[in-house]
């Protein structure tokens, strides 16, 4: 198993992993003793994936089976989602591949499960830090790696029209931040996924806090992006302390096979922190 580099200024990614130990030491008594780990080998991107897949094809998330072809959609609907799975998989790998590169850390959940006890990965999230050295995803890692995936998941026209939503996604978010005078170093929010068969745990809480505590010690805003508003706003990010800040419409394409919908862009304050 390779060992994976994180490209994190120091002080946070020292932070965070502090923020993460502490948070799983307080978690050891619990009945299935849940923890947090930072991904640091291939084989636990391999596992993020492929958990992060299951959450988003069973719980049918538009954002990611917008540009499959209708007739995955329509397996997805009818409960076969071993072939979506597969796709999405191999293209949420190369995404978090990518998003090494430019100050990206993706974290797993676990649990010990009984009576074995081996443990389970029920969770994963992406996060983007602010980063050590100023980077870009690589030009040959993406015609060498995403280019491919993209292609057996979604066929050209798809993926093209998949990459023009996610630029104009981007520029929207970019303008958000601007306007709202939020500095360029702040923590930008991926994707934080649970798979369904796991929701109800406070998993998605256990992956988040060591962020948001992050955010408050070290003064940075934190900016996401919510592409299931009716299943996440108020029940998740609105607790977290996110507010609403703009709205885009994504996927205006006739490639879309869920048609275009609404992304709602929210930003949280960096909370005072209290001296103990």
């Amino acid at each position: 198993m390779s060992g994976i580099r994180l490209n994190i200024e120091a002080i946070i990614l020292q932070s965070l992993v502090e923020l993460i130990e502490q948070q799983n030491a307080a978690s050891q008594a619990e009945l299935d003793a849940p923890r947090v780990h930072i991904a640091a080998t291939s084989e636990d991107l391999v596992h993020a994936a492929q958990v992060m897949a299951q959450a988003f094809v069973r719980n049918r998330d538009k954002a990611w089976i917008a540009w499959l072809r209708p007739a995955d959609v329509k397996r997805i609907r009818a409960g076969d989602f071993v072939d979506a799975e597969r796709k999405i998989a191999r293209v949420i790998h190369y995404l978090l591949q990518a998003a090494l590169r430019t100050g990206g850390v993706v974290v797993l959940e676990t649990a010990r499960e009984e009576p074995q006890g081996a443990r389970t990965v029920r969770g994963a999230a992406l996060r983007t830090l602010p980063s050590a050295i100023p980077s870009r995803p690589g030009l040959f890692h993406e015609l060498t790696v995403g280019a491919p995936a993209a292609l057996r998941a979604y066929g050209l026209r798809r993926t093209l029209a998949a990459q023009s939503a996610s630029a104009a996604l981007q520029r929207a978010t970019h303008a958000m931040r601007v306007r709202e005078g939020v500095p360029e170093r702040c923590i930008y929010g991926g994707m934080v996924c649970v798979h369904p068969v796991h929701e109800q745990k406070r998993v998605a809480s256990r992956m988040s806090r060591p962020f948001q505590r992050l955010a408050d010690i070290h003064g940075l805003s934190y900016l996401l992006q919510s592409s299931n508003p009716d299943r996440n706003d108020t029940r998740v990010f609105k607790g977290f302390g996110f507010r609403h800040t703009g709205e885009f419409v994504y996927g205006a394409s006739k490639l879309n096979s869920v048609g275009p919908y609404t992304v709602k862009l929210m930003i949280r304050s960096p909370a005072p922190v209290l001296p103990e």
